[in-house]
């Protein structure tokens, strides 16, 4: 009876906000818009074609909805690779939210919110917690059930409030964080509920590091059930599709970190010159046509400059050797991958600065993320970046040898890896591109490529600002260091991607890189025929391989 009258209170909200609310009733029209041309004109019978084998022993694979309209129809996509590896499909999101219409379109006949399995959560727990939680330590390792409700919680207030750092004795951050907590409690508990009730073999999510979707991720991993995250957003250019299988083993590891087994055959491949050329080939080329994390806008509207034109544009002389500092969002995928050396990206970013201006034997480049002008826009937001005000409140003016590069600069990334003489990162994907050119790259955290043989990594914050204080000694990478880099580079872009085929993926140059998807198949014949949904299905089938690999050949499609 509770799934019946929490179907009918949600039908009920929906025509009342659709009644009171100018705003949601524009954005329920443009999306029923926007639904009914994909059904005419993109692929709404192709959806429809029923991809299941006919005689396959039924098992149920869990879908976990994600927020994030413009890509509803990709995971329309996703759900018939998951029919077709033979399991019935769940989705778990909002029933009255817009991109459900596409699930329902794909053959998704049982819906559910986490509030149909939910009560009031823990409360009594959350008002114990709430006094002893005094700093960033004490939420991260904050756990209920086993699910890392004070990660998620951190995470997504640092998100919601875009900025680096909380003040965890603002009363009114207190108040946001405890409300948070309660209601990733309440997640938590529902999401017990709801594996309990529907007993998946296999639960997708696309993002596992924010309350909603962590919870879900969290408890799967812990009831030992077929684990994947999939994002289309981390193949580095459009029509590509990252998918890795978690386990306890490899939670904190980042989606196109590969495996063992496939970092193994990766050094185990009889190395050519024309491999690493092919790596540094593809990068140009992607930079190039600005197609580089297109997902995100990084590259949108930036221009490669000359070496020499890049210099004088940047103010660098040739006395000095130069270092590039690439600061991730502070506010975006905290506390997602790996083990960090620093409290946070707040904490790296500061001491790093600090480093750089107490060393002017280098020239120091800061060079703000580009995606900063995409995401700003997607979300309406008219501040400075995060990074901009921590600067100017730890540290004030910058000394002259200390050079800030904005994310609006027409200046494409590319540019820098002519001028750099080392990098600087966390674990951001710059620090592969950097290695393959023979740069030192400087770490502060695990979880990507350190531990690989070709960067400069450190086990204490003293032993990291050690490097940074007398980094100018350091050499250019030896031709051993940079083989291991084209390595790996090579794997995360030709053989950790899936080309995608019977979907087209790409991302307007329209401010917000809003996604454009168009299904290609029509028929049954065509899903099945379909070499992309194919290997997917396959791999999804096989439940064993923690990675989806590609050939070279498959990777050219």
């Amino acid at each position: 009876m509770r799934l019946k009258r929490t179907w009918h209170y949600q039908t009920l909200k929906h025509l009342r906000l659709l009644a009171c609310d100018a705003d949601y009733r524009s954005r329920d029209r443009t999306a029923r818009d926007e639904y009914r041309r994909f059904c005419a004109h993109n692929g709404g019978s192709g959806l429809r074609a029923q991809v299941q084998p006919h005689k396959a022993p039924r098992k149920t694979a869990l879908v976990v909805g994600q927020a994030y309209l413009p890509f509803a129809k990709l995971e329309a996509v996703m759900i018939k690779a998951v029919q077709m590896a033979g399991f019935d499909v769940a989705v778990v999101g909002n029933r009255r939210y817009d991109f459900l219409r596409y699930a329902w379109l794909a053959g998704v006949k049982r819906v559910f919110e986490l509030s149909d399995f939910d009560d009031q959560g823990d409360p009594a727990w959350v008002d114990r917690q709430i006094d002893r939680l005094r700093n960033l330590d004490d939420w991260l390792r904050l756990e209920y059930d086993g699910v890392h409700v004070g990660r998620f919680t951190i995470a997504t207030a640092l998100r919601s409030l875009k900025v680096g750092q909380l003040d965890f004795n603002d009363d009114a951050i207190r108040s946001l964080l405890r409300n948070s907590l309660g209601l990733s409690v309440r997640r938590t508990t529902g999401a017990s509920r709801l594996l309990r009730s529907i007993k998946p073999e296999c639960v997708l999510v696309l993002d596992r590091g924010y309350s909603g979707f962590g919870e879900i991720f969290d408890l799967a991993l812990k009831e030992g059930i077929d684990t994947v995250m999939w994002n289309p957003g981390l193949g580095y250019k459009s029509n590509r599709l990252v998918v890795k299988r978690y386990h306890d083993g490899n939670e904190r590891e980042h989606p196109l970190a590969p495996s063992a087994e496939t970092w193994n055959r990766l050094c185990a491949m009889t190395w050519e010159p024309a491999y690493g050329k092919r790596v540094r080939d593809e990068l140009f080329h992607c930079y190039n046509t600005q197609e580089w994390f297109s997902v995100v806008g990084t590259q949108f509207n930036k221009a490669i400059l000359p070496h020499e034109e890049a210099r004088k544009k940047l103010g660098l002389t040739r006395e000095k050797k130069v270092a590039v500092i690439f600061p991730h969002i502070l506010w975006d995928g905290s506390f997602f991958y790996g083990k960090d050396l620093f409290e946070d990206y707040t904490h790296w970013l500061i001491e790093t600065l600090r480093a750089a201006c107490s060393n002017s034997r280098l020239q120091w480049i800061v060079k703000l993320h580009p995606a900063h002008v995409v995401k700003a826009k997607q979300g309406n937001d008219r501040n400075a970046p995060a990074e901009v005000t921590v600067i100017e409140k730890a540290l004030g003016r910058l000394p002259l040898h200390v050079k800030l590069i904005y994310p609006e600069t027409e200046l494409s990334t590319y540019s820098l890896f002519e001028i750099a003489d080392y990098v600087v990162t966390v674990r951001g994907t710059v620090g592969i591109e950097a290695a393959v050119f023979g740069i030192p790259v400087v770490t502060a955290g695990t979880g990507r490529y350190a531990g690989r043989g070709f960067t400069l990594d450190s086990s204490t914050r003293e032993e990291y600002l050690e490097k940074l204080a007398r980094l100018e000694n350091y050499p250019r990478l030896s031709r051993e260091q940079i083989e291991l880099a084209e390595r790996f580079a090579y794997g995360t872009l030709f053989c950790r991607p899936l080309p995608l085929s019977s979907v087209t993926v790409e991302f307007e140059r329209d401010g917000t890189a809003t996604p454009k998807v168009i299904t290609h198949c029509q028929t049954r014949e065509h899903w099945l025929s379909a070499p992309d949904i194919r290997k997917l299905a396959n791999w999804l089938a096989d439940g064993k391989s923690e990675d989806i690999t590609v050939t070279p050949e498959e990777s050219t499609m």
